[in-house]
Parts: C-alpha cells; structure tokens; sequence
C-alpha cells in the first residue's frame, strides 16, 4: 500500500512541475499607458512573476513594468 501512495505523488508531483507556466507577460507603463508588452521568460532565481515587477505609481498613473 505504500508504494502506491508514493507513485501517485511522484506522478502528481511530475504533473504540477512539468505544467507550470514558466514565462510571465510583462508591460511596460509610460505616464500611464502601456508602451510595449512581451513574454518573458522567469529568470534564475526568480520564483513568479511579480519577483519581475518593477513598478511606481504617481497618484493613479503607472509607471514602470508589470509582469503578471
């Protein structure tokens, strides 16, 4: 009985690491307004997508990149 509780959770453990999503789409804000978006790759030692954000706002205007 063992053993089939640990195949399933090798194969559930394969199975979350082989489908994450490893890239992020990231925008760039000018003033407020999106001037260019891109898919990035997560870069090493970057564990998610908001690790990649570098962002300011000034009031409601967005400055800087998102990364979702």
């Amino acid at each position: 009985m063992k053993k089939v509780v640990l195949t399933l959770a090798v194969i559930a453990s394969v199975a979350c690491f082989t489908s994450c999503k490893k890239t992020c789409t990231c925008k760039t804000y000018v003033m407020g307004e999106v001037k260019s978006e891109e898919e990035v790759d997560l870069a090493d030692g970057k564990d998610k997508c908001a690790d990649m954000t570098n962002d300011q706002s000034l009031g409601d205007v967005k400055i800087g990149v998102f990364c979702e």
